[in-house]
């Protein structure tokens, strides 16, 4: 394990199987605090087999997605099933200052974990449950993978062209929206506890967190009853969209609005700096002649000339990057955003995220994840005191 962190008195209970869950507890591992993952024997959590794996051989210790959500974890093993359970986990539930589950409504209550259950164990507990749609309501108990929450959350009508079918991001991006919101409340919960001394129960439904991908589009709809167009056509700033380069694509957007008469002079166009052009409202209005204007001139430059030459007038241009790019930029390498995990013993040391923020008085740390049931003997023997011979039995009846 690395060093200790600005979370490191905490003490976590991950029963999580999927993305949303694991993230949240990532990021308390990654700001030091005690992860014990709770795993079903064998078989383990179910990220373990989901991919890319490791130079695409598929096996326990092999997915990447579950070494990078499971950094700084401690893994062990244990059916919830089985009546003994309870006996060993109880002791855990006990000394836990938050537990994380994200099976489906009502199933946590069928293992005997309810929330009620467990503040008869620890009143102090803060216990979050991750779900689709929530704990309640009449869609409680729908099915739903990545693409349908984000198209329900609405974030599906912001991408693809126009004229043509809504497409997905190509990310788990609902599931790690749903995991920071996670991470948030149960912080929260946490540091009111240690005001009143009362636990909580924390109900996260991902698609309702997925909702803040929408961005200014739902207070648009709100308050004016109106939405702008997946290629921007109803957008204030103009223009607003991705347009081909020379090599690529970049992200052209006439904003901040104070800056379009300093900036747009990198287009090399004076009319754009004349009436009606020079306004909000003669842009909006000559919407078209603009965006056309300006796709003729940035097919012929390279993406990230564009990108600075935008920056440089202030405003706010991008471009799609590559993943060998993103991994080249001067950016992240000042920021050491990309670190070396510690050394696994299947797959070596990879290459990891570091800390989403950085602060002064929080470190992150890089350790590898752990393997399935690699700290039984700690937790059950040394932890918990139960001896070799017990241990051993309780894994020769599935227990662990």
């Amino acid at each position: 394990m690395s060093s200790l962190g600005l979370l490191s008195h905490l003490k976590v209970l991950d029963l999580s199987q999927h993305v949303a869950g694991s993230y949240c507890t990532r990021l308390l591992a990654g700001f030091g605090a005690k992860i014990i993952k709770v795993e079903q024997p064998k078989v383990g959590s179910a990220l373990r087999h989901q991919g890319p794996f490791y130079h695409n051989q598929p096996g326990l210790e092999r997915s990447l997605l579950f070494h990078w959500l499971s950094g700084d974890k401690q893994s062990i093993t244990l059916n919830l099933e089985q009546a003994r359970s309870m006996e060993l986990l109880q002791p855990l539930i006990a000394e836990a200052d938050i537990l994380l589950e994200d099976f489906a409504p009502g199933m946590i209550e069928q293992l005997n974990l309810g929330y009620k259950a467990l503040q008869h164990i620890n009143p102090r507990l803060v216990m979050v449950s991750i779900s689709n749609f929530g704990q309640s309501g009449p869609r409680k108990d729908w099915k739903a993978t990545e693409i349908v929450l984000y198209a329900m959350s609405g974030g599906m009508s912001l991408t693809g062209d126009k004229g043509r079918p809504p497409l997905n991001t190509g990310t788990l991006i609902s599931q790690y929206t749903a995991g920071m919101h996670a991470y948030l409340a149960a912080l929260i919960a946490y540091y009111r506890c240690q005001q009143n001394g009362q636990g909580e129960w924390i109900d996260v439904s991902i698609q309702e967190s997925a909702l803040e991908n929408v961005e200014v589009k739902l207070a648009e709809a709100l308050q004016l009853n109106q939405a702008a167009s997946r290629n921007g056509d109803q957008h204030i700033l103009v223009p607003w969209e991705c347009c081909p380069a020379q090599d690529g694509y970049a992200a052209i957007v006439g904003g901040p609005m104070r800056q379009w008469q300093s900036g747009a002079a990198m287009f090399d166009q004076p009319d754009l700096l004349e009436p009606p052009l020079n306004t909000i409202t003669g842009r909006i209005a000559h919407r078209q002649e603009i965006q056309s204007r300006l796709k003729a001139l940035l097919a012929t430059q390279p993406k990230r000339e564009i990108y600075h030459q935008g920056q440089a007038g202030g405003l706010a241009f991008g471009y799609l990057a590559t993943l060998a790019e993103v991994f080249h930029s001067p950016q992240h390498e000042s920021r050491e955003f990309f670190k070396p995990t510690e050394e696994h013993p299947e797959v070596g040391t990879l290459t990891t995220c570091n800390a989403p923020f950085h602060s002064s008085h929080a470190g992150w740390r890089t350790g590898r994840a752990p393997l399935l049931g690699e700290h039984n003997t700690e937790i059950y023997g040394d932890h918990l005191g139960h001896t070799a011979e017990v241990i051993a039995q309780l894994r020769q009846e599935g227990v662990i």
